[in-house]
């Protein structure tokens, strides 16, 4: 059976690989200022010609978003915790703010111990004091995956199984038959570090949704005590809540752990007594996948330099995905990284 080939062949249609192929399907949108080559660069042959590039995104499930992109909180948190992932996340939040890529609803955002403004005067139901940021708020992150998604080359329940040099490409074999590439890109959420070999892990995280609570208003923020390791906003009347544990796992591992509900339930009644003995809807477990350094990992890999990596994201996906696309993009379709780039794979690999 012949393969069939692509310039770029994506594994994995979360929101890191699908805002990837979104930017390379608009080739227009990366300049040679975002991504200066290295000296003596030759542009590569996608980098030379204005078409854009076929680009083939294999997913192994039934449908996209259903492992990180589908297990979180939806929400739009324009801090971050590294001075060099902070450009990422302002250019994504103000993209999603415009609500042009999805349905953005802003509620604000309540830092809880950073600030001295009252929590109440935005959370009656809450207390403490915290740094308020009024620009954050929630996404539709499935409307915002398929605008991604729309009119690629989407192949789902496509297994990949390994992947081999073949002359000036490479050869993925996958459970629906051979594909050929000149860039393939890892984008594998919590198995991007076995795909690529690279040191990530997965790391558990557990949400809460309460049903319908007396006084709980659609309309308030997003309650995030960061140092203490709990957050809660309004959901269908009631909240959803998480303890914010960590706990490293496998890949597609969500099974439910007891102890991360009865912390929630400890920190609960610690930090926010005036909430109340909450009830359980549903819970379930996600998972955000970290280099040792929590820094994300963008470019290509200094082994096989046909293979680059978009993953570690860390739980800042729906955020980032906007900017972390467009830095991707550029950087494949201008075939080098930049010289400084702070997200280099190569940081990990001794």
């Amino acid at each position: 059976m012949s393969a069939e080939a692509a310039d770029i062949v994506i594994i994995g249609a979360g929101l890191a690989g699908a805002a990837t192929a979104y930017h390379l399907a608009r080739p227009h949108l990366q300049t040679a200022s975002n991504f200066p080559p290295s000296k003596g660069f030759v542009p590569s042959r996608m980098a030379r010609h204005a078409a854009a590039p076929r680009v083939i995104l294999l997913e192994k499930e039934p449908l996209p978003g259903m492992h990180s992109s589908g297990r979180n909180a939806a929400f739009i948190r324009e801090l971050m915790d590294d001075r060099a992932m902070q450009p990422l996340g302002s250019e994504g939040a103000e993209v999603l703010r415009r609500g042009e890529l999805c349905d953005f609803r802003r509620c604000g955002l309540m830092l809880v111990g950073m600030g001295e403004e009252e929590v109440a005067a935005h959370f009656p139901a809450a207390r403490g004091r915290g740094l308020w940021n009024p620009q954050d708020g929630i996404a539709d992150v499935a409307a915002l995956l398929q605008t991604y998604l729309a009119d690629q080359h989407l192949r789902c329940q496509t297994h990949v199984h390994s992947w081999r040099p073949d002359g000036d490409r490479l050869r993925v074999s996958t459970s629906c038959g051979e594909f050929t590439c000149r860039i393939l890109v890892n984008a594998c959420g919590p198995w991007a570090g076995r795909v690529g070999g690279l040191p990530l892990t997965p790391l558990k995280r557990h949400l809460v949704q309460t049903p319908p609570m007396p006084g709980i208003r659609a309309d308030w923020p997003f309650v995030w005590h960061a140092r203490d390791g709990l957050y809660f906003r309004p959901e269908s009347g009631g909240l959803l809540l998480s303890p914010c544990d960590q706990t490293p796992s496998e890949p597609g591992d969500y099974a439910e752990d007891a102890a991360a509900i009865e912390d929630l339930a400890e920190k609960v009644a610690r930090l926010q007594p005036e909430l109340g003995e909450l009830s359980i809807l549903r819970s379930w477990a996600g998972q955000r996948t970290f280099a040792p350094d929590r820094r994300f990992v963008i470019g290509f890999d200094p082994r096989e330099p046909r293979l680059f990596h978009v993953a570690g994201l860390g739980g800042h996906g729906v955020t980032t995905s906007y900017a972390v696309g467009r830095l991707a993009a550029g950087m494949i379709l201008a075939g080098v990284e930049p010289p400084d780039n702070p997200f280099s794979p190569s940081r990990l690999i001794a």
